[in-house]
C-alpha cells in the first residue's frame, strides 16, 4: 500500500527592477581554481569532476556502508551549512538575484524556460518574480500580508527547484524526518569530496540522500535529492560571506533536468518601500485556508485493507483538509469502492502534518491524496 500526494510543494514568488547599487563581492582565489563538476559516466577532461549517474536504489537493512561514517546532529548541521551556502540564512543584507532556467524531458528537449527573479530586504519584505513561457507571477511580501499578482496557483515542484537549488539548497533535507546523518569521504574520479549521508532509521541506501563538499571548506558542489535528483554547484562565487553557484545543473537518472544559470546577483544599497507594494490589481493577502501545496508529512497510520477486498488491486483518492496545528479536519473519499474509500479516509483522518505557514501565519490546507491498495 501507498499513498502519495497530489497537490504541489510551496515556497513564494517574486517581482523585477529595484533601485539598487550594484556590489559584487570579490571572488576569492580559491573558488577560481575549483574543477567542474558534472553527473556523466565519463569525465571529458582533466578539469571536470565526473559523478556517476544515479538511476538504481538497493536496500542493505542490518549493515552501515561505511565504518568510517561519523554520526553529525542534522539540525545543527543544517543551520551552519544554510548560513555558508546559498541565501536562505536572515542575517544577510538585502539582495537581489535573476536566475535564468531551462528544463528538460526525458528525451532531451527542452519543455520550459524562463526567469526567476527575486528582490529580499527581509523574510516579510520582499517580491519574488517568474516570467515564463507557461508561468507568469508576482508575489509581494509585506507587513500586511502575501500579494500574489499574475497567475493565482501556487509554483509547482519544478518551479520552487528553480529557486531552492541556488537560494536555498538545503530545502530538501530540512523536509526529512526520522533520519540519521553520517560524515563520510567519497571520491569521484580521483577527487575526494567531504559529504554527509542522511537515511531513514529504519534501512541503508546504496546511494542515499547526500550533500558533498570541497575538503578543508563550506563549500557545497554536488548533492543527491529526491527520487534521483543529482545537482552539480558550479561556477561558485562568494557573496556575503555566503558561497553561491552561479551555474547549477540538475539531472534526473542521469538525464539533463534543470540547467540554471545566475545572470544577476548584487547588494541592494537603497530600500524603496513603493518597490514592494502591490498593485491595486494584487490579490491578498492570502491566508486563512489555501490550496495547491503539499506540506510536510509527519506521520501517516497506513490503511487497512478491508476484508472484502483483500487479494484486490484498487485505488482510492481522498479530499482533505489540514488545520493550522497540522492536524487533519476532514476528509472525503472522491472515487474508489465503499469499503476501501472508509478505510483511506480513516488512514487520511488520524494523519498528522507540519503546521503550514503564509509568511509567519499558519493555514489550513485543501489537498487530495490517493491511497494505492495492492
Amino acid at each position: 500500500m501507498s499513498i502519495r500526494p497530489y497537490a504541489v510543494w510551496m515556497t513564494m514568488l517574486l517581482i523585477s527592477p529595484i533601485i539598487g547599487a550594484r556590489v559584487q563581492d570579490a571572488t576569492p582565489a580559491n573558488l577560481t581554481k575549483l574543477k567542474t563538476l558534472v553527473v556523466t559516466s565519463e569525465p571529458s577532461s582533466d578539469a571536470v569532476i565526473a559523478v556517476p549517474p544515479s538511476t538504481v536504489e538497493t536496500f542493505a537493512m542490518h549493515s552501515r556502508k561505511h565504518e568510517a561514517a561519523v554520526d553529525v546532529n542534522l539540525q545543527a548541521w543544517l543551520k551552519t551549512e544554510a548560513a555558508l551556502n546559498g541565501l536562505q540564512s536572515t542575517d544577510v543584507h538585502p539582495w537581489h538575484i535573476t536566475i535564468t532556467y531551462d528544463q528538460f524531458d526525458e528525451d532531451g528537449d527542452n519543455v520550459h524556460s524562463g526567469t526567476y527573479e527575486e528582490f529580499w530586504a527581509s523574510p516579510k519584505d520582499y517580491k519574488r518574480i517568474y516570467r515564463s513561457d507557461d508561468f507568469n507571477q508576482i508575489d509581494y511580501a509585506t507587513d500586511r500580508g502575501l500579494f500574489r499578482s499574475g497567475d493565482q496557483r501556487w509554483p509547482n515542484r519544478f518551479e520552487l527547484q528553480v529557486r531552492d537549488e541556488v537560494i536555498a539548497p538545503f530545502s530538501y533535507a530540512t523536509a526529512l524526518r526520522d533520519v540519521r546523518a553520517a560524515r563520510e569521504e567519497r571520491t569521484f574520479g580521483g577527487y575526494g569530496l567531504v559529504c554527509v549521508s542522511i537515511e531513514t532509521r529504519s534501512m541503508r541506501l546504496s546511494d542515499p540522500t547526500q550533500y558533498c563538499f570541497e575538503p578543508d571548506s563550506s563549500i557545497l558542489r554536488y548533492s543527491r535529492g529526491f527520487g534521483w535528483f543529482q545537482t552539480t554547484y558550479n561556477r561558485i562565487v562568494s557573496f556575503q560571506g555566503r558561497n553561491v553557484a552561479q551555474d547549477v545543473d540538475v539531472t534526473d537518472g542521469g538525464k539533463p533536468y534543470l540547467k540554471l544559470h545566475v545572470k544577476t546577483i548584487e547588494a541592494v544599497a537603497n530600500i524603496n518601500e513603493a518597490d514592494f507594494t502591490p498593485p491595486p490589481d494584487a490579490i491578498g493577502p492570502i491566508g486563512g485556508r489555501i490550496s495547491g501545496v503539499v506540506p510536510t508529512l509527519i506521520k501517516w497510520p497506513p490503511p487497512q485493507v478491508p476484508q472484502s477486498l483483500r487479494g484486490q488491486h484498487f485505488s482510492v483518492q481522498v479530499e482533505f483538509v489540514i488545520g493550522t496545528n497540522g492536524h487533519v479536519i476532514s476528509a472525503h473519499a472522491i472515487s474508489g469502492p465503499k469499503d476501501g474509500r472508509k478505510a483511506c479516509e480513516d488512514s487520511v483522518q488520524k494523519s498528522l502534518y507540519e503546521p503550514y505557514f503564509v509568511l509567519d501565519k499558519p493555514v489550513e490546507v485543501e489537498a487530495k491524496t490517493e491511497c494505492d491498495f495492492q
